[in-house]
């Protein structure tokens, strides 16, 4: 994100986490990469349950942080001692081990923080030194410079919930409409002519829908579920999310016209059709450096259709903690080039021509082992961003 914060001391840093972050963490363990005196790197995991959840935690930090070229850390844990500590140590030594410089390791609790690598009474005392992150000079910068710091991640989440009771029904009553317009709209084709059919109609219903919200006015019920069930068409899909590729790289308001637009889908599709449009907002954030909306969306895509192949390309872009210069622009040339061993598409893809249906109802409580916030993939789930 573009804003910038100078920070000088423990205390503020700690101030700043919330900011930085989002939210305030609790139970919690921030890493934060630096390259040089720049942050490049924040990750916040949920604290482990045991020493081998901590072990894999630990490594796992390591190797983004590998990926990534930091050279040095701050790492910040949320909690009581006996909880907290043992895991900062853990990933202090094992970043340590991979010639990463660790350059404080700070723990706070009930308002106060010590510093596990400092006991010098003057400096540390056993009691903690007491920091107020409300009242500081950087929570006021902060605030001035539009960061918003909630009260814990399920108050971020919540700005992304879908629709529920009168809401949800008129939604559901928007999508059999919908369906029976793409009957209307496919009937007598081919396959080809299908396609053709639902790509044309996909891409003059992202125009007008970009161009109504930088006017400043959102889509109606029925315009927004045509397009939740022209996105579950692949085809479109992948021109959607390759004009949001283009538009993002480009900058200017077109990039905030595309936030309002697919910000505005997630909150009023139909819970289970959710996925094409959560993982192309998931995208977006994670373009935009914000790693904590990024791997919200992404729990809703996934939450919608854990087989999502999209959602699972995003899931392995985030837990592996890339940085959007390290993914190539998004191109139909690049996507039919098929790595070697890949098995081809079914013939009965969507993007082969088949109508779009209504996608399964999601397995109830998907769990995921703590970690963090980036989304299932390769690693523990998590929020990772940018610096």
């Amino acid at each position: 994100m573009a804003s910038r914060m100078r920070l000088r001391g423990p205390a503020e840093l700690l101030s700043a986490m919330p900011y930085l972050m989002g939210f305030h963490p609790s139970n919690s363990l921030v890493a934060l990469g630096l390259r040089g005196s720049g942050l490049h790197l924040q990750l916040r995991g949920d604290l482990p349950d045991d020493d081998d959840a901590g072990a894999v935690l630990a490594e796992h930090y390591a190797r983004l942080f590998r990926h990534n070229g930091i050279d040095s850390a701050l790492l910040v844990g949320y909690g009581p001692p006996g909880r907290v500590e043992p895991f900062l140590r853990a990933v202090g030594a094992t970043l340590a081990g991979c010639g990463i410089v660790i350059l404080d390791m700070l723990r706070t609790h009930d308002g106060r923080y010590w510093s596990l690598l400092c006991d010098a009474p003057g400096c540390c005392p056993p009691e903690g030194r007491p920091f107020d992150p409300e009242t500081s000079i950087v929570a006021a910068e902060a605030t001035l410079a539009g960061l918003v710091a909630l009260p814990d991640r399920d108050a971020v989440a919540a700005r992304f919930a879908g629709p529920t009771g009168p809401a949800l029904a008129a939604m559901e009553e928007a999508g059999n409409r919908a369906n029976l317009r793409v009957l209307r709209l496919v009937t007598g084709r081919d396959a080809a002519g299908v396609r053709a059919a639902v790509i044309g109609a996909g891409r003059a219903a992202l125009e007008a829908a970009l161009a109504r919200y930088a006017a400043g006015r959102r889509l109606t019920d029925d315009e927004v579920a045509w397009l939740q069930v022209l996105l579950h068409v692949v085809a479109f899909r992948d021109r959607a999310w390759e004009r949001l590729d283009r538009d993002v790289r480009r900058g200017g308001a077109g990039m905030e016209h595309h936030r309002l637009l697919w910000t505005d889908l997630v909150r009023r599709c139909e819970p289970s059709a959710v996925a094409p449009a959560a993982t192309l907002l998931s995208y977006l954030s994670w373009r935009d450096g914000n790693g904590l909306h990024a791997s919200i969306a992404l729990d809703r895509a996934l939450d919608a259709d854990p087989d999502y192949s999209a959602a699972g390309l995003m899931a392995e872009i985030l837990s592996r903690g890339l940085s959007p210069a390290q993914v190539p622009a998004i191109s139909r040339a690049r996507r039919r080039r098929r790595p070697p061993g890949r098995p081809r598409r079914s013939a009965t893809r969507p993007d082969r021509g088949t109508l779009p249906t209504r996608p399964r109802r999601p397995a109830p409580d998907r769990r995921e082992a703590p970690g963090p916030d980036a989304g299932p993939g390769s690693g523990p789930a998590g929020d990772y961003g940018p610096g």
